[in-house]
């Protein structure tokens, strides 16, 4: 019935021509002029592929949706799927990390070190962002470990002030940082 109908609705719009969608009229006598014939039977084979393309693709998105319905009727994620959470939720705690340490850019720790003054803050490496994760004692529980790194920089100037003001600044120090975040069964816990 499908097929039939997808057939019909695609010769009418053929030998309408383009005087359904706004075409000029010199268009509309060259379309009435070729043979149907010919349009019936190269227009079918487009249709239906097209018309067997969204149903797989529809078979396929159930399938995929039934999957994930049962996963999740059942309460349990694959561990691909937990992974790929630990990686988002890692990414985002990096990147409110990034956010809220002190001393920042913005805000400079200033030190007075021999003649020099010394403004510090801390930069969070928000692109090289590992995770990873391991069973728990408890069954269906994970541990989950998020590696980055920060980075320390010092601006040095004759005074606070210059200190304070100072651009160009070098990297001093780094530290690689470890967070370790739970997994419950249900969601990763911080």
């Amino acid at each position: 019935m499908r097929i039939v109908l997808a057939l019909a609705l695609t010769l009418g719009m053929f030998s309408s021509g383009c005087a359904l969608f706004g075409g000029s009229d010199d268009e509309a006598p060259q379309a009435a002029q070729q043979p149907t014939e010919q349009m019936s039977a190269e227009a079918p084979a487009p249709a239906m592929e097209a018309e067997h393309a969204t149903k797989t693709d529809k078979k396929k998105e159930k399938a995929h949706s039934r999957k994930t319905e049962k996963a999740s009727s059942k309460g349990k994620k694959s561990e691909a799927e937990i992974a790929a959470e630990l990686d988002r939720v890692g990414h985002k705690l990096v990147a409110q990390a990034s956010r809220t340490i002190m001393p920042s850019k913005t805000s400079k720790k200033v030190t007075h070190r021999g003649k020099d003054y010394v403004a510090t803050y801390v930069e969070v490496d928000t692109t090289h962002v590992h995770t990873s994760m391991r069973p728990s004692s408890v069954k269906g529980n994970y541990v989950g470990i998020i590696t980055y790194t920060e980075k320390i920089m010092e601006c040095h100037g004759p005074s606070q002030k210059a200190a304070l003001a100072e651009t160009h600044c070098h990297h001093a120090s780094t530290r690689h940082m470890k967070e370790l975040i739970s997994y419950d069964g249900k969601n990763w816990q911080y």
